[in-house]
């Protein structure tokens, strides 16, 4: 699955310069290239029968994976699958965008972050 990390990179990348040094603003910078983020970690907090990582949830969802595992293709693929099929099952093809879009499973893992800045707790109080 895609992660902060993996964004920052994406970002280094399109700008060609070094990364922020502070969060606030790498995630300013994210908002302007990625306007409108879905996160499927984030998203499965609500979806209770849900757990482990990319293989263990697409298993779960009952999707197939074309390619190796731990290639950029076949994840992204098997991400966005997962999206899809998570927003069928759990959320009625109906995803309210001001409870997950633009929400990401944060840095660390320790942290949820809402881009528009509003929301900063820890994930056990979720």
């Amino acid at each position: 699955m895609i992660c902060a990390y993996d964004f920052g990179y994406l970002i280094k990348l399109l700008t060609a310069q070094n990364l922020a040094s502070e969060e606030s603003d790498f995630f300013d910078m994210l908002k302007l290239y990625f306007p409108n983020i879905y996160d499927v970690k984030y998203l499965m907090k609500s979806c209770k029968s849900l757990k482990g990582g990319l293989q263990e949830v697409s298993e779960l969802l009952e999707l197939e994976r074309v390619g190796p595992q731990h290639q950029a293709g076949s994840d992204c693929l098997l991400t966005g699958n997962s999206f899809f099929k998570m927003r069928e099952i759990f959320f009625g093809d109906n995803i309210d965008d001001s409870k997950y879009c633009d929400h990401l499973f944060g840095l660390g893992n320790s942290f949820v972050y809402s881009m528009d800045g509003m929301d900063h707790h820890s994930i056990h109080e979720l």
